[in-house]
């Protein structure tokens, strides 16, 4: 359960950015649209962008951090993440035109993760080391990354359905190569 000053604190974020580019967006902004002072903010975050990370997950990123997700149920999972950022794209879009990089690195750093276990189920009949996982699981990460700033950016065109569905494929796809990889490699 989310502490409720932390989530006012997130809902007044949003509704700011409804209006407002984030760059100018204040601690004070916020702490007067939530009804708190500055002090309760501080309590909770260090900055702004401390609470631009965790409304990222309050607002989407949390249906990825479970540790129930795997290959099969994730697309499920990713739907609704996407289905919330559509339905917050206002902030969103505010959020990552004043500054890409704290979703890229948040989202980052979340699906590298979730490729690591990933990685980690294609890879008990191959064999692939930490750093090869690591490598790996970073690559498609920042790709995943690149593809989910785009379509914030452009506008949250296409359906979440769609883009879920893209990423389901792509990665039942790397396991499919990687078990062709094991088998190529057992027959020779």
């Amino acid at each position: 359960m989310v502490n409720p000053t932390k989530k006012s604190l997130v809902q007044a974020l949003i509704q700011l950015s409804q209006a407002k580019p984030f760059d100018k967006i204040t601690v004070q902004d916020i702490t007067k649209q939530a009804q708190l002072n500055r002090q309760t903010f501080y309590y909770h975050f260090k900055d702004k962008t401390d609470l631009l990370r965790f409304a990222y997950y309050e607002c989407g990123m949390a249906y990825l951090t479970s540790d129930k997700l795997s290959l099969d149920n994730w697309e499920e999972a990713a739907l609704l993440m996407l289905k919330t950022m559509k339905d917050n794209h206002a902030f969103y879009l505010q959020t990552v035109t004043a500054d890409p990089e704290v979703l890229s690195q948040e989202f980052t750093k979340l699906a590298k993760g979730l490729f690591v276990r990933l990685l980690d189920d294609v890879a008990q009949e191959i064999t692939l080391t930490t750093a090869d996982k690591e490598f790996y699981a970073r690559f498609l990460a920042h790709g995943c990354a690149g593809i989910l700033i785009d379509w914030l950016k452009n506008g949250t065109i296409e359906p979440p359905i769609t883009i879920a569905a893209q990423l389901f494929q792509f990665a039942k796809d790397i396991e499919f190569f990687a078990y062709r990889l094991y088998q190529r490699n057992r027959e020779h």
